[in-house]
């Protein structure tokens, strides 16, 4: 079986789209992930379960960190002379991104070697703690943060990110 990353932004033309498009993909990957650790704990590990873990591990390997970067350095570089609310709020989303970074180095080591998930009650722990780091990051930026940022921003601006994002990943 082949594992490989399918980045779900297709559209860089506008850097709120493509932050979008990776929200959508990290709700839908989290409650898979969920759903993988209930497989785990209710049976025993196979290969199917396997590559589901090293699948899943694929994606957020990259999908974590792209989206990261596409905000810390496609996004907030454009907001960073606003106010002093909007230093406030992406101190808190970096602060977030370490967060879910430290839940994901304990996941990956898990889940980038299925054989080694022996604890099934503690795999299922960190599974919880990590997604519900993500999804309650991922509401406050949908719900907080972006509506004020599509306040601010230019039509023009929201391309630039969107052409920084498409460099982090050397797209043309």
């Amino acid at each position: 079986m082949e594992f490989k990353f399918s980045d779900p932004a297709t559209d860089f033309s506008n850097g709120l789209t493509v932050i979008d498009d990776y929200h959508q993909a990290l709700l839908i990957r989290g409650e898979r992930l969920l759903a993988l650790a209930e497989d785990i704990k209710t049976q025993p590990m196979s290969e199917a379960l396997a590559n589901r873990c090293i699948d899943t591990h694929c994606f957020y390997f990259h999908a974590s960190r792209l989206h990261h970067l596409d905000e810390e350095e496609g996004l907030f570089p454009l907001l960073k002379d606003h106010s002093e609310l909007f230093k406030g709020m992406m101190d808190l989303l970096v602060n977030d991104h370490e967060e879910i970074e430290y839940d994901w180095q304990l996941l990956a080591q898990m889940l980038g070697n299925p054989e080694q998930i022996k604890d099934c009650d503690k795999f299922q722990a960190i599974v919880v703690a990590f997604e519900e780091k993500q999804r309650s990051h991922l509401f406050r930026e949908d719900e907080d943060f972006l509506p004020k940022v599509k306040e601010v921003l230019s039509a023009e601006s929201l391309a630039k990110a969107g052409a920084a994002m498409a460099e982090l990943r050397k797209l043309p």
